[in-house]
């Protein structure tokens, strides 16, 4: 209910703006939404746009709801603990507009993720076939692919409200195992395992050397995966705002709301004694973020057209289902290029 209250809020906003006079989008910096942002523009009839991000990710210390915990509380009750966790993923994606109306767009993405545990024989229960001190797990490969389509809704010279409509297909592992051969828990699998369907409507609107844009988007599971669990719904929700300083680059900020839910089901083969991150019904929770980010387009020249984007999030409130590592910062570097065929 918030969600759509925001969304309606935003969307009044930026009709509003609909009736000012502004300048038109052409090839200015900020004619994308920062690189943190997916499938908010379309394109042209017959223009292509081949697209690559980066992004790393570091989680530290444990918390529970919005409170701290420390290792040795959780060592009382589980066989280990996660103390940290990075992720680093590349990022490819292409879009291609078949119609000024309708735009496709494909993602797939590479993974690397690596976590270290303490082991400890202070719980309360459970058996101690586990390892003891400090130690590390990871798992690396394919995540899940994108497709989606971007439909024109209303457009105006300054103006546009897509509709967003995509697909995540389960190509990433959940059976990866670590060293021991032992099952990953949920936070080192590189995929849902499930087709989940991606809605959405994004707002992009521009005023003189400032552009505007919001975006409401959900991830839906369509079906118990194979392992007899699903992953738990999510929305989110981002609101930013961009000055064109030059004609080649752009600053912006933005502020997101993330709801994710817990995972349905479990995995035959994950002990929920193990760790916090054994446990399905511990995998939700709210998050607000903000982000810092810059677009960078070279305006003349060989490499004409072609934008590079940064953009440095932190999480300012973070509420987390049961015990879980909290995200301390992200880091996205990109690049796009766009062309006619």
């Amino acid at each position: 209910m918030k969600s759509s209250y925001l969304l309606l809020t935003c969307y009044l906003f930026f009709q509003a703006l609909a009736w000012t006079s502004a300048d038109p989008p052409k090839s200015r910096p900020d004619s994308h939404a920062p690189i943190g942002v997916m499938g908010d523009h379309g394109h042209k009839t017959g223009e292509v746009m081949l697209s690559y991000r980066f992004m790393t990710m570091d989680m530290q210390g444990l918390q529970s709801g919005t409170t701290t915990v420390e290792t040795a509380e959780v060592l009382k009750d589980f066989m280990m603990a996660p103390t940290t966790m990075q992720m680093q993923m590349h990022g490819f994606g292409a879009m291609f507009a078949p119609h000024d109306k309708l735009t496709l767009m494909a993602m797939a993405n590479y993974q690397f993720l690596r976590m270290e545990m303490e082991g400890a024989h202070l719980h309360k229960e459970g058996h101690h076939g586990h390892l003891v001190g400090h130690h590390e797990m990871s798992s690396s490969g394919v995540g899940d692919a994108k497709l989606e389509g971007l439909l024109t809704l209303w457009k105006r010279p300054h103006f546009t409200l897509l509709g967003n409509i995509g697909v995540s297909l389960p190509t990433g592992s959940i059976s990866k195992k670590g060293a021991d051969g032992n099952l990953l828990p949920y936070p080192m699998q590189l995929g849902s395992g499930s087709f989940q369907a991606r809605p959405g409507v994004t707002l992009f609107g521009y005023h003189r050397n400032w552009s505007y844009g919001s975006q409401l988007r959900g991830t839906f599971p369509l079906h118990t995966n194979s392992q007899e669990y699903r992953h738990g719904t999510a929305v989110l929700v981002t609101a930013w705002g961009a000055r064109r300083l030059s004609d080649w680059i752009s600053l912006s900020g933005r502020f997101f709301w993330t709801h994710s839910g817990n995972i349905t089901g479990s995995h035959p083969e994950l002990n929920l004694l193990m760790s916090p991150s054994h446990r399905p019904d511990w995998r939700g929770g709210q998050r607000l973020d903000f982000a810092i980010s810059s677009n960078l387009m070279v305006p003349t020249g060989t490499f004409a057209g072609q934008r590079l984007a940064v953009e440095f999030q932190m999480p300012l409130y973070q509420n987390l289902t049961g015990t879980q590592l909290k995200t301390r910062w992200r880091l996205i570097l990109g690049w796009q290029y766009a062309f006619h065929l």
